[in-house]
């Protein structure tokens, strides 16, 4: 059995599960299914899925067998990080260079919904929250909470995952 690091696995797995996730978000785009919001909970079960096997497979190959909810949750954690932050270069590039008349469709279904939500909105409220949604939706600004939001997504999936995956050896004696 080849041990290897924590960290080394993990990079590997996040890449995995990151080009994995970046396969499904640009076949969502090409079937123009994007904005279907129940389509985007499946990338949470992705997320799942490859964390559950990255880190069996670490305790399976790598660890003689045994994992502690600690090892466990730190090389799920890792994993998802990685997958995180290549999945927020992905996002930069996609909004910024590949499809960059994204940003403005999303602008106007962001407008359509401050109007929905509040058809009495004064013109003073409605450019302060045109500013915000704006700025939301620069690039880098989608990339910086895509990756936050997938970084606690990566604590919640990845402590749930390592109550079922973790094997700690017996203590006798």
């Amino acid at each position: 059995m080849e041990k290897k690091s924590s960290f080394s696995v993990a990079i590997t797995n996040g890449i995995y599960i990151g080009v994995v996730l970046i396969l499904y978000s640009l076949a969502l785009f090409v079937l123009d299914v994007a904005r279907d919001h129940w389509l985007q909970y499946f990338s949470f079960l992705i997320m799942i899925v490859g964390v559950y096997i990255a880190v069996k497979n670490f305790r399976d190959n790598h660890t003689d067998g045994y994992l502690t909810y600690g090892q466990a949750f730190g090389n799920g954690f890792l994993t998802l990080l990685f997958a995180s932050i290549l999945g927020a270069i992905y996002t930069f590039i996609f909004f910024q260079f590949i499809a960059p008349g994204e940003v403005a469709k999303m602008l106007e279904i962001a407008e359509e919904q401050i109007y929905e939500s509040n058809p009495n909105i004064s013109d003073a409220e409605f450019e302060m929250a045109w500013k915000w949604a704006s700025m939301m939706m620069k690039p880098w600004m989608m990339a910086i909470w895509g990756l936050l939001g997938s970084v606690i997504g990566g604590l919640i999936i990845s402590a749930i995952v390592s109550i079922f995956v973790k094997k700690e050896q017996q203590q006798f004696g």
